[in-house]
C-alpha cells in the first residue's frame, strides 16, 4: 500500500492541454482561409490587368458583368435602381470611393455610362476602377 500512496503523490493531476489548443488552431486557420471568399461579390466579373493600390477606407463597389448584370456591393439590382441605391450610400458618406468592377469584355462605351451615372446623376467626387494586379515575371532559364 505504501508504493500506492507514492505514484498517488507524485502523480500530475490535469487536463492535457494540447489537444484543445490544436482544435483552436485549425480552426482558427480555417477562419481566415474563408473570411476572403465571404466577401467577393456575387457576380463573376473578369477584371483587365493594371498595376494597383491597396484601398484601406470604406468603398462603393459598383460590379458590371458581361451579361449586364449590375451589383453594388454584393447585391445584385436591376439598373432603374442603380441611381437611388448609389445616392443613398453615398448619402452615408459623402467622401467614399465609388470603385467600378467592369468585365475585360464590356464595350467601353457601355463603362462610360456608368461613370457618367455615378459622376452626372449621382455626384460622386471619387471614382476608380478596379483591375487585377498584374504579375511581372522574370526569366529564370535562358
Amino acid at each position: 500500500m505504501r508504493r500506492t500512496k507514492q505514484i498517488e503523490e507524485n502523480s500530475i493531476v490535469g487536463i492535457n492541454m494540447a489537444p484543445i489548443i490544436n482544435v483552436a488552431l485549425v480552426l482558427v486557420i480555417i477562419l481566415i482561409i474563408t473570411a476572403p471568399i465571404l466577401s467577393i461579390p456575387s457576380i463573376p466579373v473578369n477584371l483587365p490587368r493594371a498595376v494597383t493600390i491597396e484601398a484601406k477606407e470604406r468603398n462603393v463597389t459598383i460590379s458590371y458583368a458581361k451579361d449586364g448584370r449590375v451589383a453594388i456591393d454584393t447585391q445584385v439590382i436591376s439598373w432603374k435602381d442603380l441611381v437611388p441605391k448609389l445616392k443613398y450610400r453615398l448619402k452615408e458618406d459623402d467622401k467614399a470611393l465609388v470603385i467600378i468592377r467592369a468585365d475585360k469584355d464590356v464595350p467601353y462605351g457601355e463603362v462610360e455610362k456608368i461613370f457618367d451615372i455615378v459622376v452626372k446623376k449621382v455626384g460622386a467626387k471619387r471614382i476608380a476602377v478596379a483591375t487585377e494586379q498584374r504579375r511581372e515575371f522574370r526569366k529564370v532559364f535562358k
